[in-house]
């Protein structure tokens, strides 16, 4: 993938606890643009802030299904789609629906799809080559068959392509398996822009940085030199190969056919020879000799500070977008700023990479003293509404004054966002059972 793929905006309707449609945007106000970057209206990181369970983690997992769609739609199985729509309130509000607007090598492209569980409803993608819309092609699947509208752009066999798309497949998805001359392309980029890091699966993230690092001398000079700066008292990494065979081999085999059910045997032999990959990090104190110590006995920050950093530098050198979910689990807040602050330098970010995270830490929104990470374009939050849906709101809305502390405006209460208890209501549960 190249340097010049952006996300410029995600919209999701009827997603979880998304009822109503709400856009997320990575463009930047006027007023805010920092200099160095190439395409400065273009956010490098985008923090969201919200209580417990207001929906952060839906909105970040409504951007990461849409593109695992767009990856896996035409090579999936005959499974219902990832349908999850808004449950309260009990009426039908219909199919999900996704947007998301990109720049691609300086040109503009606008796709959207809409699902149920058991078909695409709509899909269609625009392009805007000379910042007017320009048609691609049009999907409707409201009938019992698909209706297309294919753009004059569109060369190549178009209607055989129709024809071999499923009505739980992606068009787009679909293009890459007939090599159509116009989408196909398209699609790798859309299928390469989005990357995440899922919270419930760091042990196969820290197993894929692991692999990473030890075939490249250059990635994890870089790991070990930040691990380095962070204050952990770490000195030096080394990876450690373990062998396995015989009866732990085929107990770790039955372990991963029983986690990983519709994994193939070649998929499942890689997954264990990721797992025979060993961490040790090593301290030194005063004049005294490098020490490994086991990974068990680091801390769990520590841990995920390592985890994070092969997906970071990977993206830093490529371009693309990260989804973090709660970038803060077990990292200090000084940790979590420098690593915002990796995307907003155009030295550590030279092909412009995105970050997007949620996070309970308010110091990234912080505008004073070392914590500063971020401008107030690149803080949005997520709260709930009497009805349980979740609603997106920028801090810039706000128009927050130039002199505002955000951080202490926002844990005052002003921006929302912030969990709603009565002190004293909280505490009576207990004092009752005393009494």
């Amino acid at each position: 993938m190249t340097n010049e793929s952006h996300l410029l905006a995600f919209k999701l309707q009827n997603f979880r606890s998304f009822r109503d449609a709400h856009v997320l945007k990575f463009t930047r106000y006027s007023k805010d643009l920092e200099l160095g970057f190439k395409h400065p209206d273009i956010a490098p990181a985008l923090a969201v802030l919200g209580a417990n369970a207001s929906g952060k983690s839906n909105l970040l997992r409504g951007l990461t299904v849409m593109f695992s769609m767009i990856e896996g739609s035409a090579v999936r199985g005959a499974g219902n789609l990832p349908y999850s729509p808004f449950v309260f309130g009990g009426e039908d509000l219909g199919p999900t629906y996704f947007e998301a607007v990109v720049r691609f090598d300086g040109v503009r492209y606008d796709y959207s799809f809409s699902y149920d569980a058991e078909a695409i409803i709509e899909e269609r993608l625009f392009s805007y080559p000379k910042n007017r819309p320009r048609l691609l092609f049009d999907r409707d699947g409201a009938g019992e068959e698909d209706e297309w509208t294919f753009g004059d752009s569109m060369t190549g066999p178009s209607q055989s392509l129709a024809k071999a798309t499923r009505r739980r497949s992606l068009l787009l998805s679909t293009a890459q398996l007939l090599n159509h001359d116009v989408l196909t392309p398209l699609f790798e980029k859309f299928a390469a822009l989005v990357k995440s890091i899922d919270s419930d699966k760091m042990a196969e993230t820290l197993q894929s940085t692991l692999e990473d690092l030890s075939k490249d001398q250059s990635l994890a000079s870089s790991v070990t030199a930040l691990l380095k700066e962070a204050d952990l008292g770490i000195s030096g990494l080394s990876i450690e190969k373990t062998e396995l065979s015989g009866d732990s081999l085929k107990q770790m085999r039955r372990v991963y056919e029983l986690v990983y059910p519709d994994s193939s045997p070649e998929d499942i032999d890689d997954k264990i020879k990721r797992m025979a990959l060993l961490p040790q990090l090593k301290h030194t104190r005063g004049q005294g000799k490098p020490i490994a110590l086991p990974f068990n006995w680091e801390s769990l920050g520590t841990r995920n500070f390592l985890t994070l950093l092969g997906p970071v530098l990977r993206l830093l050198r490529s371009g693309g977008v990260l989804v973090v979910d709660e970038l803060d689990t077990s990292l200090h807040p000084r940790l979590v700023s420098q690593v915002v602050r990796l995307f907003q330098s155009e030295k550590t970010n030279p092909h412009q990479a995105q970050l997007l995270i949620s996070t309970h830490d308010v110091t990234v929104m912080m505008n004073t003293g070392d914590y500063s990470a971020l401008r107030r374009d690149q803080v949005w939050f997520v709260q709930k509404d009497d009805d349980g849906g979740s609603t997106l709101t920028a801090l810039a809305d706000y128009k927050p004054r130039k002199d505002e502390v955000f951080s202490r405006s926002y844990l005052n209460g002003r921006y929302g966002a912030i969990p709603r208890i009565d002190d004293d209501a909280f505490l009576r549960p207990l004092s009752d059972l005393e009494q």
